[in-house]
């Protein structure tokens, strides 16, 4: 009787202590915001990121992208080019806040720089260029990509200084373009000549003007009544209260128990807005101008007022289940030659500590921490410890790769797993799932070889390249053993020539790239079935497979391999141990990269196991070979098409012009898909096949006399037609058919 009680008893303390080291955790992370920069390349990513800096006082000096001295771009490249290639990461203190932010590529062919960042962030700021007219494609695929991670976002329309900016154009196109309800809390304000000279706050009802040399004070002064800008101020309240009351019950009931709604509590309009905000119901809209710094500081403070702590994140729940067992995901890795690799990861739980040892959850080993570092661009300041919520870099991880689970112990990963199964009623497999993470790493459109100066030199570009990959993961390296030499592909045929000027500048090998090509694929026509037996006598050991398998077109990049669940089949599938499955999916993936008819990648289709027969010593490189040589009888009894990458274009044009670009495209093989006229301008959406699309921008600027503009992104992938096959396969092989 005497024990019983006093095991009560020490729980409860254990509780109480928990509860207090919860709570204080709580109340800090609560001072958190982990955002990201979102936007299309020239929208103004980089020009607020600096701001930011500066009215938080980290730098005594704006840089500009233009003069390429911006904090956030460091590279060389990126400064001799004006454009962000890398994310990169700062600690901003604003209000008793830290701002992590991380300012990310706009540019197509660095969106996996994008994808990494974005399934460690809480919240998001997506900057539109209100001059445009239009919303790019790259704001429009960042966005897609924050919907497909949950992610919370405020909106800042910049550029509001251009006589052409539209903030009711903009909000119109955020409802058509992504369907959704753009909460507008601020009204620019001009002068007659149309000159931007200030914001008003809708909440507060106040005329915001910025002075100072730099715009680093902010006035406030009361609208008065019965003026032209009160009653803006009180038609855009209106709506903005209107929207809320549709999308948040608390506002609903005010406004039905209320007279009028002139003068509702600021406190509770904000409130309800970051409630709609973190909800993904709504999305406040703010205005300005960075370049003539308007309007920055009050993007800062809606991103502490309206953008979620880590602890408003519903996603990051399963992270509970460590408790206080540090636990982080690496999210982007670089190279410095005095620290080594430098692994950036977000702390989910726990604290991560200086010389600490962590365990590699995603590739099941241990690593060593050596410093622990906050980030400030391409500066770091050492620290001892950090605390769950934060986002740091740390040095002497030499495996971790984007996308890894790291944990204090295998033992805390088990447990976390265990309890997250038991509360939520998932199996081990689907509480895996839960907390890992499947970065999307977009297939490669472009390839082009890459020689060293000589043979002597191969062994660094190997080393060169590694280091890029684990970088980059959109970077594909391989080693083409018929012709002897090294083949890069990436996102584009800016990518590839950036990839080489860092070969050249930052490891000093002077490589000599080929002209980029397009990556072309194949497809299956049409679905088969084959087995196969392999027998190999090697020394006294027999080594035997018998495999069935089909192959069927599936697009959606669900599990490569299944297995037959059939009554007849089932009870041997059943019973194949994991480690061969592994074995047989790495085999057919493998087998896939070398279709029957030119050699291209095979893409869009997915293998069903229906039997598998594996004699007693049967090693697992014949096991391998079984599978590769059953998936080449199927490809070629299903017979393969050849794939061309197809690209959706969007060219914004004056009324001269647009024909001339609309033959050309006609020319190009293209297909419009809309014309739509924003202003004095048109914009033409069209599919084009990239292969048409080599020197594109060179000629758009030729014919129009550099008046227009354009993007392009990655749609799809279409089969060459009978008429256009022989280009593809001299594109390919360097020669025509006979």
């Amino acid at each position: 009787m005497f024990f019983y009680p006093r095991k009560v008893q020490h729980n409860t303390w254990i509780s109480c202590i928990w509860k207090r080291y919860y709570c204080h955790n709580k109340n800090k992370m609560s001072k958190i915001r982990n955002i990201g920069i979102l936007a299309h390349i020239d929208a103004g990513k980089t020009t607020t990121t600096e701001r930011m800096l500066f009215y938080s006082g980290l730098i005594h000096s704006m840089g500009e992208v233009h003069d390429g001295n911006t904090v956030t771009d460091y590279m060389e490249q990126e400064r001799n080019r004006g454009i962000t290639i890398t994310s990169a990461a700062v600690t901003i203190p604003w209000k008793k806040h830290n701002i992590n932010l991380i300012d990310t590529p706009g540019h197509i062919d660095f969106t996996m720089q994008v994808e990494q960042t974005l399934n460690v962030l809480d919240g998001a700021v997506i900057v539109l260029d209100s001059s445009a007219g239009r919303v790019e494609a790259q704001t429009l695929t960042v966005w897609r990509q924050a919907d497909r991670y949950q992610i919370p976002r405020i909106v800042y329309a910049n550029k509001m200084d251009r006589s052409d900016a539209s903030l009711p154009l903009c909000v119109n196109l955020l409802k058509s373009k992504f369907n959704i309800t753009p909460l507008q809390l601020q009204i620019p304000v001009r002068e007659s000549s149309g000159r931007l000279i200030g914001l008003i706050d809708v909440i507060k009802k106040n005329i915001l003007t910025w002075h100072g040399e730099y715009g680093q004070k902010v006035s406030y002064t009361p609208i008065e009544e019965n003026t032209k800008q009160w009653e803006s101020l009180c038609k855009v309240r209106e709506s903005l209260i209107g929207d809320l009351a549709d999308m948040d019950e608390s506002i609903a009931d005010i406004v039905l128990n209320s007279d009028g709604i002139d003068n509702f509590d600021s406190d509770i309009l904000l409130s309800a807005i970051r409630r709609v905000c973190i909800t993904h119901k709504g999305v406040p809209l703010f205005c300005g101008s960075s370049y003539k710094n308007i309007g920055v500081q009050s993007i800062m403070d809606g991103v502490i007022n309206y953008l979620p702590s880590p602890n408003d994140r519903s996603t990051l729940d399963p992270f509970k289940f460590f408790g206080t067992s540090m636990s982080a995901r690496a999210f982007k890795v670089v190279h410095e030659k005095q620290k080594g690799p430098i692994t950036f990861l977000r702390v989910y739980s726990g604290t991560l500590q200086k010389g600490q040892k962590v365990y590699n959850a995603s590739q099941c080993k241990s690593e060593n921490i050596n410093r622990v570092m906050m980030v400030y661009a391409d500066d770091y300041k050492e620290v001892g410890d950090v605390p769950l919520g934060n986002i740091v870099a740390v040095t002497g991880l030499k495996s971790t790769v984007c996308g890894d689970l790291l944990s204090s112990s295998n033992n805390a990963v088990k447990n976390a797993l265990s309890k997250l199964s038991k509360s939520k009623g998932m199996t081990q497999e689907e509480s895996i799932e839960v907390l890992g993470v499947e970065l999307l790493i977009p297939d490669p459109v472009f390839f082009c070889s890459i020689e060293p100066p000589s043979q002597s030199y191969q062994l660094a570009l190997d080393n060169a390249l590694s280091q890029l990959h684990r970088e980059d993961p959109s970077l594909r390296v391989q080693y083409d053993e018929e012709t002897g030499q090294t083949i890069l592909a990436g996102m584009g045929e800016l990518h590839l020539e950036v990839i080489g000027e860092r070969i050249k500048t930052e490891f000093k090998i002077d490589v000599d790239l080929s002209r980029p090509q397009i990556s072309y694929k194949e497809g299956l026509l049409s679905e088969a079935k084959e087995s196969h037996r392999l027998d190999l006598k090697i020394g006294s050991t027999t080594h035997s497979v018998y495999v069935v398998m089909s192959i069927f077109k599936d697009k959606s990049n669900k599990k490569l391999l299944s297995l037959d669940t059939s009554p007849d089949n089932a009870s041997n599938t059943a019973s194949i141990h994991l480690n061969k499955l592994n074995i047989i999916t790495s085999s057919a993936k493998a087998a896939l990269a070398h279709g029957p008819k030119f050699g291209c990648p095979v893409i869009n289709v997915r293998f069903i196991l229906h039997w598998l027969e594996i004699g007693k010593g049967t090693s697992d490189t014949v096991l391998s070979s079984a599978v590769n040589q059953c998936v080449l009888k199927l490809l070629k009894s299903g017979k393969t098409n050849l794939l061309e990458p197809i690209m959706s274009v969007e060219v914004v044009t004056d009324n001269n012009n647009s024909s001339m670009v609309l033959s050309d495209f006609g020319r190009r093989r293209g297909c419009i898909k809309d014309i739509t006229i924003r202003s004095n301008n048109r914009v033409i959406n069209a599919l084009v096949p990239l292969a048409d699309l080599l020197g594109y921008s060179k000629d758009l600027r030729t014919f129009t006399s550099g008046t227009a503009s354009f993007s392009m992104e990655f749609h799809s992938y279409q089969e060459v037609s009978v008429k256009d096959e022989g280009e593809a396969i001299k594109n390919i092989t360097g020669f025509y058919p006979f």
